[in-house]
Order: structure tokens, then sequence, then C-alpha cells
């Protein structure tokens, strides 16, 4: 999870609404907002400034800082940005930016920031937050605690990029089906891995081609895997976690007492792999799964003759829905669903994990050319002005309120938003929302409209007559209704292993890297086995990792996961 995690910038937006933080009543600014029309306080100066910023996610496109929303900011701010995205590998960019000492003003690097920290790259924020941070401290309020780095290091480096006070939105992770699948198997129970399996061979075994919008037969996909890369975490061993009751950690945490063991050699996963080893036997999982690049993986769903992925909503419904909502074919847009290994199993996608922000956000580098003003600026993005400015538009062009006081896209912005795959990239809304500071679907402005557009009543208005009448069908309202509900789980005290995992050592964190790659050579063996073959591999694949130190690697971690629960204390 933690090296995709809004893999894509463009589609991250899309994506805000992803429930980190857990159920929070709903809340307002009233108490904790400033005056909009003063919210570029006398006590920052609006002399024209321009930083440069490195943000550690691809881009599709490169961000000149000049859409609507870039000069609005800078009218009210003199603050202009030059925005570099990843280009490859941002870690690999991180290092050399360590090494040669030639750094942006403003850095997100992921959860590679220790890189950065090892050398003295970095300010700590604690001393700016206190002086020049009034919104910053609103926002978090409680949870500023959670942004301190580690219990040997306890200071403040990056503001976290989590929205602060989530309610649960549409299920980001899932086991995905086309809508004519389960219309046409007449909406049948979809709650284990064996539900889904039959879902897809019953549909499969009518249809074995699918015409398209181009008239042309072509054959059905019945399942396919994005497991080629990066996408390894997505698809592959991530889903693995979550269908066997575990958050898409990397690890699987026990508590009372504390506990942890690398999920991807545990004997849930296991059968979870022999599951797909069967499906793959049964030619049901396409075989280019992991060879194809994500562009031939996106054109094939966006053809609509794929039935079944295993994949984050983010990384496919931004352009792939669209593609296929402008194409006239709702009916093959996906829905979600919590499959598990056996009924006894919860699905955990809204497990509380509290605020998970920490280990990764938005830093001031010790090179900043003005470390007062970057930090008078990114408050300025906490503020309530901002907030509606990234995530809305400006007034009177792309939004208004309607006669009830709610504030709504007006109508053409709206059509543009849905089916404009540059939305975007053309009006700058969503742009400057992740990883900068932001509030969480939760809250409500000083005019109680939400601050956010990834609402789930704002996201439900995107739903297709299709989707609700598969949602009516299986008697709820919303994707999220499918799913086991937040209350059935424990709390998690130590937020997300994930990011936790990032604050370890370096010695640690080679290990971590080492047996995350021994796990992506041997997850496609083990599903593409033949039968009889499967157990061999599964033994050699967990020798190689016990080899690499995962056992030793677990027993670190079992520390540094109490090691954060102290410093919340």
């Amino acid at each position: 999870m933690k090296r995709v995690l809004g893999f894509i910038l463009v589609v991250v937006m899309v994506l805000v609404s992803y429930s980190g933080c857990g159920s929070v009543r709903t809340k307002t600014l009233d108490s904790v907002s400033i005056d909009s029309s003063k919210s570029a306080s006398k006590d920052m100066p609006t002399t024209p400034i321009s930083f440069s910023v490195y943000i550690g996610e691809t881009s599709t496109y490169t961000d000149n800082w000049d859409t609507p929303v870039a000069k609005k900011i800078t009218e009210r701010t003199g603050v202009s940005l030059k925005i570099e995205n990843a280009v490859g590998d941002a870690k690999q960019r991180i290092s050399l930016m360590a090494a040669s000492g030639d750094l942006p003003d403003m850095i997100f690097a992921k959860t590679y920031l220790n890189l950065l920290l090892d050398v003295n790259a970095v300010e700590k924020l604690d001393d700016l937050i206190n002086q020049y941070g009034p919104n910053i401290k609103k926002l978090y309020g409680n949870e500023l605690k959670r942004l301190k780095w580690s219990q040997q290091d306890p200071n403040i480096f990056c503001l976290g990029d989590f929205g602060v006070g989530d309610e649960d939105g549409d299920p980001v992770s899932g086991f995905c089906l086309q809508h004519a699948v389960v219309k046409e198997e007449g909406y049948p129970k979809i709650k284990t891995l064996k539900d889904f399996e039959n879902a897809i061979k019953s549909y499969y075994a009518k249809h074995p081609t699918f015409k398209g919008k181009y008239g042309k037969e072509r054959p059905t996909i019945p399942l396919l895997l994005n497991g080629n890369d990066w996408g390894y975490f997505i698809s592959i061993s991530n889903p693995a976690n979550l269908a066997t009751g575990y958050t898409d950690d990397e690890w699987a945490i026990k508590l009372n007492p504390i506990e942890a063991k690398r999920h991807i050699i545990t004997d849930s996963n296991k059968e979870y792999f022999k599951w797909l080893n069967g499906m793959w036997n049964q030619n049901l999982i396409d075989k280019e799964s992991f060879t194809q690049q994500v562009e031939q993986y996106k054109a094939k769903l966006s053809s609509g003759r794929v039935l079944g992925i295993i994949d984050a909503s983010w990384n496919y419904e931004g352009e792939v829905h669209k593609a296929l909502r402008s194409a006239g074919l709702e009916d093959r847009m996906y829905g979600r669903y919590p499959c598990t290994l056996n009924e006894n199993i919860k699905y955990p996608e809204y497990q509380n994990k509290g605020y998970i922000g920490f280990g990764s956000g938005m830093a001031i580098t010790s090179k900043c050319k003005d470390k007062i003003r970057a930090m008078q600026f990114l408050n300025w993005m906490a503020g309530e002005e901002a907030q509606i400015l990234t995530n809305w538009g400006i007034k009177g062009v792309h939004w208004t309120y309607d006669n009830k006081g709610k504030r709504v896209f007006l109508p053409q912005i709206l059509k543009q938003r849905n089916e404009d795959e540059g939305f975007g990239r053309k009006t700058g809304i969503g742009l400057y929302v992740y990883p900068w500071p932001r509030y969480g679907t939760a809250y409500r402005d000083s005019t109680g409209n939400p601050l956010s557009v990834s609402t789930i009543e704002e996201l439900s208005k995107n739903y297709t007559q299709t989707e609700k009448d598969i949602l009516t069908a299986y008697g709820v309202k919303f994707w999220k209704d499918l799913y086991p509900q937040k209350g059935e789980f424990p709390v998690k005290p130590y937020g997300a292993a994930w990011k936790i995992e990032s604050s370890m050592s370096n010695e640690w964190t080679a290990t971590a890297n080492k047996v995350t790659e021994i796990s992506k050579k041997y997850c496609p063996k083990l599903i593409i086995a033949k039968f009889g073959e499967f157990d061999g591999i599964w033994m050699k694949f967990v020798k190689e990792m016990e080899e690499a130190g995962v056992r030793e690697l677990e027993t670190q971690f079992t520390k540094t996961v109490k090691d954060r629960m102290d410093l919340w204390k």
C-alpha cells in the first residue's frame, strides 16, 4: 500500500473519499474557520514569490500553474508554485536530492521522507506551526501529536497527507464485477471468493465474446489482474490481506499481546493464493495479467469486455468509468463487493484506524528560500477559503448556492466533471487537495456546507441509473452499505502499519524492501503454477523470505508498533 497511495495524481482527486480516518460525526467550522474575505491575513505578506515543489506522485501532464484555481491562489496569497511531479521511481529521485543537496523549497516525499531526514534536509515544523500556523493547529487539533515522527525523534517534519475527520465514503477496495454480470445473474449473494468466482463463471459461459461499441466480436475476459510493477500492491498483495480479514497494511497484526506478522506468508494468505491459482488453471484469469502495462490494462477495461477485476477504485474509476459512460456502456462499469475467504471473515475496509496522515505529507526543506512564508502559505491552504477553492473552484465560475443555501456545481461544470477526463487539469479543481493539509469529508464550513466534494452524498449524485437499480436490488443506498460497518471492528490503536514502517531505521526498511521484492517475484509464480506444483513453490517462497530476515523483521516491527502506540498516548 505505501508505495502506491494516490499513485496517479490525476486520479487521486477523485479519491479524496478514501476513508482513512474513520467515522466522524459531521462537524462545522464555526469555531475554527476564518472570515474568508480576510483569510490571507494581515500578517501574511502577499508580495509575489515562487516556491519550487516536488510531489512524489506521477502525473500524466505538467502542472504549469495556469488553471483558474491556481491563478486565484496566487491572487489571494502572492504565491505561485513551480511543481515537479515524479517521473519513474520517486525514491530514486529523492535519494539523489539527499545526496546532492539539490532540494526544492517544499516536498511531498511520500513514505521516503526518512531519506531526507537522514541528511537533515527537512525543517522541524513545531516552532513554525506555533508561530505561523493557527489554521494548521485548528485543522489537526488533537491529531497534531500523531504527526510526530517517532519515539526517538518526536518532532513534526511534515503535515499529514490525509484529510482530518473523514466520514465513510464509497469503498476504495473490493472485488469488482461488471453491473451486467450481477444483473443477468439475478443479483446473487456476493460475500465470498467462491460467490465472486461463480458469478464470473456463470456469465462467462453464456457470453464468451463481447461485441462492444465498435461492433466487433472479441473474447470476453473473465478476470483481469493488474499484477505488473506497482500494480502488485493494489491487485495482488492488498486484496489478499483484506480477503483474509486484515487491513491493507502488508502486515497482519494481533493485539493483546501485540504481534506483527508479514501477511503475505500467513496460512490464510496461502489459501487466498490457492484460490487465485484455481482461477488461473480454469482459464479464468487473463494471461497478460502480469506482463501488461497499466495503459493496456485500462484499455481492456474501457473496451467493456472484462467481467471482473481486483483493484483500488482510484486506479480505474476516473478514466475507465468515464470512458465506458461516454460510450453508452454503463452496464459495463464496475460495482465493488467485500469478498472474503469464507463468511466467518469480515472484510475490514472500514475498520477505524484513527488519523493516519503521519509519516508522509508536505514538508519544508532546509534549502527553502523563505521558510516563514512557506509556512504561512501552508497555513492559508489549511483555512476555509482555500479548502473551498481547491475542492470546489471559484464561486460564480464553477459553483453557486441553490435556493436552499446549498453549494452546488454549476450544471455545465457538473457535466464536465462527470464526463471530461481532463476536468482537473483544465479547472484546477481537485489538483491542490492531496497531498496538501486538508479537512476530511465529515467537516462543514461556516455556512454548513461540506468542504469536500467527496462526501457520500456528493459521490452518490454521480451514480448512474444502473448503479442505483443494483443498489436498490440489494436493499441498500450506497456501495458502502454492502460492507461490514466500522462499529463491527475494534479500533486500530497504531493507525496504519504501512506508514509506521517508513519510520524504521534504514537497516530494517532495507529488509522490508527485500522481502517485498521476494513477494513480488513469488506471487505470480504461485498464481500460474500447474495443479500439484503450488505447495512446493509456497515452501520455497517461505524459505527465501526467512533467509532474507522476515522473522527478525517481524520481531522488530512488533516493537516499532508498540513504540508508536506509546508515542501517541
